[in-house]
This record gives C-alpha cells, structure tokens and sequence, in this order.
C-alpha cells in the first residue's frame, strides 16, 4: 500500500509541474518513465531550445530546523544524482503541502542541477537533497526562469550555470551519522 501511495505520490507531482508550465504557456511532455532521468520535457515554442526536468515530490517537505538550518525542504533523490550536472537539466522539488485532512496546496522549487550535484555525496547513507530556507525565494515558484531559460535569458542562463552562497550548504554543527557514513 505505501509503494502505491508513493506512485501517486509522484505522477502527482510530475503532472503538476507540467500542468504549472502549461498555463504559463510553456510546451510541456511528460515522459511517462520513458527516459530514466528527466520527467518533464519543456522547449520553447519556436523548439530551438529544451530543458529537462526530473520531478521529485513530497507530501511534506518542509522541516522547521535540519542539522542547524532553519526552514529547509528535504526530498529523497537517490544516488543517481550524484555528480549529475548541466546547464539544461533542473530539478522540479515538489512539496504537496499535504494537511491531516489530505489536501494538497503544492509549491514548487525550481533548482539548478549544479545545486543538487554539489549537495549529494556519495558517503550520504541516504541520498537526499535539502534545500537550505535561505535559498528559498531563489527557487520557489520560480516559472518565470523556466521561461527566461527557453528565450535564452542571459539571466536565467547564468542562474543555472550559478551555485550561490544561498544554496550552498554549510553545517553550522557537524552533519549526523545518520546523514554522512563513517
């Protein structure tokens, strides 16, 4: 039942980012599993230019504190992330926002693969991307780069080439076990 539960989970968040594209009028396919790392594939209208997107979702995302950071998001990535980066690849992080009643009340964080590749080590136990709260007005709801991306925006061009110091995690106390191996 809970691995039902996380299917749905997912298509949830994979048809709500390409829903989000469309009424932005942004071309949008799904690939419906058909291409092992991207989800979402949204192009320009003209077709002159793509970007991938990998979807990863969460009922509740947010964490109040996470190993000294306030305000951060987490979501699980697995190990095929790692070192995984370029200029048209991001991640659409989903956070369902899911109440006791069950309803949803979605946000989306639109992350740069640099960001997530320079996040996720290998010695992780578990692979896992958190996004730290001060990153957040970088990254939430931000379909305005996703546009600025396909016109070929010099400026949403350099925010997915960048990893600012908003984005970059700095313990402020040494990570838990159960964060890096040993």
């Amino acid at each position: 039942m809970a691995q039902a539960r996380a299917q749905f989970v997912g298509a949830a968040g994979q048809f709500f980012v390409a829903y989000s594209l469309a009424v932005r009028e942004v071309n949008a396919s799904l690939t419906l599993g058909n291409a092992p790392s991207v989800d979402v594939l949204a192009s320009s209208s003209s077709g002159s230019r793509t970007l991938a997107i990998q979807v990863k979702t969460s009922r509740w995302a947010h964490r109040r504190t996470r190993y000294g950071r306030k305000d951060c998001h987490e979501w699980d990535v697995g190990s095929g992330v790692i070192g995984k980066c370029s200029e048209g690849f991001w991640y659409a992080f989903v956070d369902l926002q899911e109440d006791s009643s069950g309803r949803w009340d979605p946000v989306v964080f639109l992350v740069p693969s640099i960001w997530v590749a320079d996040f996720v080590q290998p010695d992780f136990t578990r692979k896992m991307y958190i996004l730290p709260g001060e990153a957040i007005p970088l990254t939430k709801n931000r379909w305005d780069l996703v546009k600025g991306y396909l016109s070929m925006d010099a400026e949403a061009t350099t925010w997915a080439n960048s990893l600012p110091a908003e984005a970059r995690w700095q313990y402020s106390t040494e990570p838990p076990a159960t964060q890096v191996s040993t």
